[in-house]
């Protein structure tokens, strides 16, 4: 199976098929670049002790399936705290995606624990393996529905707008590369319209403009849990929460703004 990403140069990324969304496949799902500009920060600068504490990606338009570049500054530098900025540009310059995270000092291991129910042991993914696009009416089977896994566990595609699903990715992000924590969480969580998905897509569209999401753990494992909700109201817009797990507990949480539209 092709990786999302195939290196050209140390900033200039292929955009495999692996990308394609599921509503064109020319588009390309949000996941697998919003984990890129993730990667980029990783590598931005690095020092030994710091993590990233949240990302939150921008998406500036659909993003073609063709070579992205990719670039990387720091905004605020500081001892215990940085904020970050990586964009990805089309070979016409346009910029389609971009990303600012803070990257942080990490916590001592003795620090005092918060919360302590939140970090309980959950079940881990159930054996039934789900294609969601087949779920969806007119959603390609392609791309990244064949690069990623998921389990549901409650609720799902046409439930009512809630769902609690394990996933996992399935191809590296680029090349040959053992992905991240971080990197597997943003591939998955731009999902969380997608594993809740209840509407007429000939009637409504539901489009996230972004994706927010901050981990006090990193993820341990390939699979990580999504507990899901999609929220709109008339007359306003939408929202997607979701509760981020591993099987040791919560990692954190996701939100993402939606525009709710009729066709």
């Amino acid at each position: 199976m092709d990786p999302f990403y195939r290196r050209i140069d140390e900033d200039r990324f292929e955009s495999t098929p692996a990308t394609a969304g599921p509503w064109s496949p020319d588009a390309q799902h949000a996941g697998p670049p919003s984990a890129l500009l993730a990667r980029a920060m990783e590598l931005h600068e690095p020092r030994e002790g710091t993590r990233l504490a949240d990302v939150r990606t921008d998406i500036l338009g659909p993003i073609p399936i063709q070579p992205l570049t990719v670039s990387v500054r720091t905004l605020r530098g500081g001892r215990s705290m940085e904020l970050l900025e990586a964009q990805a540009a089309t070979d016409d310059g346009r910029p389609a995606l971009i990303a600012r995270a803070w990257r942080i000092r990490r916590a001592p291991e003795d620090f005092p624990p918060l919360a302590e129910t939140l970090d309980v042991a959950v079940d881990g993914p159930p054996e039934a393996t789900t294609r969601i696009e087949s779920l969806i009416p007119g959603a390609s089977g392609a791309g990244y529905s064949q690069a990623v896994e998921w389990r549901f566990v409650e609720g799902g595609v046409g439930k009512g707008g809630e769902s609690r699903v394990w996933g996992r990715q399935l191809t590296p992000l680029v090349d040959d590369e053992e992905p991240t924590p971080w990197q597997r969480v943003l591939v998955l969580a731009d999902s969380g319209g997608g594993v809740t998905f209840s509407l007429d897509p000939a009637r409504h569209r539901f489009i996230n403009c972004d994706l927010h999401v901050a981990l006090n753990r990193d993820l341990e494992g390939e699979w990580l849990q999504m507990d899901a909700a999609s929220r709109a109201s008339g007359g306003h817009g939408g929202i997607v929460h979701d509760v981020l797990s591993d099987q040791r507990g919560r990692i954190g949480v996701a939100l993402q703004a939606m525009v709710a539209q009729d066709v």
